[in-house]
């Protein structure tokens, strides 16, 4: 490879991709939990971080996930400490072309390790987002509020028609209209150590009306809908070299229906995910600035529904699946993040269910049961440059250092995303 392309494949890191004070790609380019590592993305889990981590301005330019050249899941925001001097705390907003998954910062990441800790609902209608924080001695409080909506109502002479879902191609109960708040706390417990804790509620509604109901097929419509996240992480300087970060988490989504045909009669169906995490991790800093994160984590999602609404997919025979189970027992994830030089970061990272199991229960005893164990793998590439006071974090193609790009070896690239080279890419400014 001539000196030329050498040049041309480092101008590309620089036109594109690290962030010390990062984003939501430099946190899933280490393939591994932002609860685990000091970032900025720490606010959407634990609003009390909120007044922590200064004055910064934030854009995601998407995930191309969906398609080469279909960019999705982009936002700006910023976070305000010096409005009216700040005698009135830290003001964070956000404006999104997608709901974050609770506790997130993008709808790509998600509170819980495996499918059943994913949140479940998708909504591209975020009217707004706003957190505030404030530092009060050694204690930080903090405190969210967000909302998602969108709905259309049709009235004739007759009848009103109400719908509450425009994203048809996934299903009106999992694109629920969301009113969120949230709090979180977070203070010294001694010099060493640091303690946080969060909770972040939301009501998720949906329908599919026409009243009166003898007018229409019949109604769909929410059957309580209280989703939340309750997590606690501690951060202890153990030594000069190292942090410990233990983390605890539980997670519900309520998904159940209603129905009501147009003669009246009402079915209701049960369906929830309830899910825990308990994990710890190491934080060596190594030479100057440099980063490696080891730890595990043990964790289990439970689906239960008396209908059909969660499907596991490892259960044909089943009418519907009573009860989905994923234990990981644990899941263990590494990554290295290292300062190459005073503008360019490289990472990776990879996590491992050690011993994981997916169990299915079919509708009753007559029905299938079936069980899985496996040990999945999982590993990402990242990497970052910083221009001036801008900086940049991306998620590099899986291939990317196979071929260098096609700067490097005139090759496409060939990637479980979609063929790009820096998949996600986001940006901060601070000041």
């Amino acid at each position: 490879m001539n000196s030329k392309r050498l040049i041309a494949i480092a101008a590309l890191l620089i036109a594109l991709p690290v962030a010390a004070n990062a984003q939501t790609s430099r946190v899933e380019g280490m393939a591994l939990q932002g609860d685990y590592i000091k970032d900025f993305t720490g606010i959407y889990t634990y609003p009390s971080q909120v007044s922590n981590v200064g004055n910064l301005i934030y854009g995601e330019f998407g995930n191309d996930a969906v398609g080469i050249n279909l960019i999705d899941d982009r936002a700006v925001g910023a976070v305000l400490g010096n409005l009216w001097d700040g005698r009135f705390g830290t003001w964070a907003i956000h404006i999104r072309e997608w709901t974050p998954s609770i506790g997130q910062g993008d709808v790509s990441s998600h509170p819980g390790i495996g499918g059943g800790g994913s949140d479940p609902n998708l909504n591209n209608n975020e009217s707004f987002d706003i957190m505030w924080g404030k530092r009060f001695g050694g204690t930080s409080l903090g405190l969210r509020l967000n909302r998602s909506m969108w709905q259309s109502e049709i009235s004739t002479p007759t009848t009103v028609t109400t719908f509450t879902n425009n994203l048809t191609f996934v299903g009106d109960n999992f694109n629920r209209n969301i009113m969120g708040f949230g709090g979180g706390i977070g203070f010294e417990i001694n010099p060493s150590t640091t303690f946080e804790a969060g909770f972040l509620y939301q009501q998720r509604t949906f329908e599919n009306t026409v009243e009166p109901v003898s007018a229409g097929p019949g109604n769909i419509e929410d059957d309580g809908g209280a989703s939340y996240l309750l997590a606690a992480r501690a951060m202890y300087q153990w030594q000069s070299n190292v942090m410990l970060v233990p983390v605890l988490k539980y997670y519900s989504f309520d998904n159940s229906v209603k129905a009501t045909s147009p003669g009246g009669a009402v079915t209701s169906t049960e369906a929830t995910i309830k899910g825990w995490q308990l994990g710890l991790a190491g934080n060596w800093t190594l030479g100057s600035n440099d980063l490696f994160v080891l730890g595990l984590t043990f964790a289990q999602n439970k689906a239960e529904q008396d209908g059909l609404v969660f499907d596991s997919g490892i259960n044909p025979g089943a009418t519907y699946e009573s009860e989905i189970t994923e234990t990981y027992m644990p899941q263990v994830f590494a990554a290295l993040e290292t300062h190459v030089n005073s503008w360019l970061t490289l990472r990776f990272g990879a996590n491992k269910g050690v011993f994981s199991k997916l169990k299915s229960e079919g509708a009753d005893a007559t029905e299938d049961k079936v069980e899985i164990t496996f040990s999945d793998f999982n590993m990402l590439l990242g990497a970052g440059v910083k221009v001036g006071t801008l900086q940049f974090d991306a998620i590099l193609a899986d291939d990317f250092f196979q071929n260098l790009g096609y700067l490097g070896s005139g090759q496409s690239s060939n990637t479980t995303f979609s063929g790009g080279y820096f998949p996600k890419v986001t940006a901060t400014y601070s000041f």
